[in-house]
């Protein structure tokens, strides 16, 4: 009989837990005006990567890069979400940039979004250390 409480237990703290899981949104809901991201799925080391390209779609260069993948189930609801810096200092206007992330959960499919930036300010072509 203690079994089946702890089990019971453990599925409540579980269950409370995915409740309780804050679902994060791009800072800037206007996004997908300045950026255009193609990705898939692989697998490396055994493990769910997503990876693909961002392209700077605006006349201004753009840094500090931060992309959002989320791991959807088959109803499409988030189910597990992962922040990850792009690799490239800045993305230079209409550039693109390679990324690779490790993905957040095992899903049945991902959505990648771009959830904060910053855009440059300065002359085009401005390069970083």
């Amino acid at each position: 009989m203690s079994n089946v409480v702890a089990l019971v237990l453990t599925l409540a703290v579980v269950a409370s837990a995915a409740a309780d899981m804050k679902i994060l949104e791009p800072h800037d809901p206007s996004w997908e005006r300045i950026f255009k991201i193609s990705w898939q799925t692989d697998e490396k080391k055994g493990r769910p990567v997503v990876e693909g390209y961002i392209v700077n779609a605006s006349p201004y260069t753009i840094g500090q890069v931060q992309l959002l993948v989320d791991a959807l189930d088959e109803n499409g609801n988030i189910i597990a979400q992962k922040v990850s810096w792009l690799p490239s200092d800045a993305l230079e206007p209409f550039g693109r940039a390679y990324f690779e992330v490790p993905a957040p959960a095992p899903a049945a499919r991902y959505q990648v979004r771009v959830y904060s930036f910053d855009r440059i300010e300065g002359p085009p072509g401005r390069r970083f250390p």
